[in-house]
Parts: structure tokens; sequence; C-alpha cells
């Protein structure tokens, strides 16, 4: 996301980030990774479950999980610590001000992201209709 994160801010949007772990964890994920949007913690899930995320271990362990990993890997990605819910799957959307989801992609699985690119037009659309 920090490839397309000028082309969603130009669009006059911003990214936002929702972990399922404490906030404390959310605190290290920022400093870890050295994030610079924000990120919000909901460790109830209420977001997860309001928008109909996967949470399952067959979503987290199944072997299209695998093929993410190698991918993630040569893409320069590793994982390091695990905080919050580890079977909890997360997805991405595009909310407009009137509260209309113009884009909305939910992960099948561990690693399933949708591309940047898609994600940044889909918003540089909303901001034009």
């Amino acid at each position: 996301m920090r490839d397309v994160r000028e082309r969603i801010n130009d669009a006059g949007a911003e990214i936002v980030i929702v972990g399922s772990g404490s906030p404390e964890q959310a605190g290290w994920f920022v400093e870890d990774f050295d994030i610079p949007m924000p990120v919000y913690s909901d460790p109830s899930l209420s977001v997860y479950k309001a928008v109909g995320a996967k949470q399952s271990w067959w979503s987290t362990l199944n072997p299209r999980v695998m093929l993410n990993s190698v991918r993630a890997m040569r893409g320069g990605f590793r994982q390091t610590k695990r905080r919050g819910v580890p079977n909890q799957q997360g997805g991405v959307f595009v909310i407009r001000p009137d509260g209309s989801v113009p884009y909305a992609y939910l992960s099948g699985e561990a690693g399933d992201h949708p591309d940047p690119a898609d994600i940044a037009a889909a918003v540089e659309a909303a901001s034009s209709g």
C-alpha cells in the first residue's frame, strides 16, 4: 500500500488499518514497520464481523497460504511476530463519506490481498464520481 499511498491521498482519501490485536500490539505494529497511516485496534472483532471477514483455521492453514507465503517472501516481505487473532482474515474497503462502499475485497485466506493499484484506481474513481 505504500506504493499507492500518494495516489490515494491525492484523491482526497486516507488509508486506515484496523487490526485484531490489542492497542498495545497495534502500537508495536506501527513502531516495528514504521506505519505512516492511522492504525486502530479491534480486539472484539466487531469490524471484522460487520464486514463478514472470514475467521477459520482452514483460511489460515490451507494449501494456498503456502503459495501466498512464497509470493510475499519473493516480494521481500517476512512475517515477524504474530499478534492479534491468528485465524482472522481481513479485507480492503473503499468507503465514501456518504457511507457507500464502491470497492470491497474480503481475503479468502492468509496472504490473499488485492492488487494495490486496483485499490488506488477504485479510490480515484470514487473520488471523481
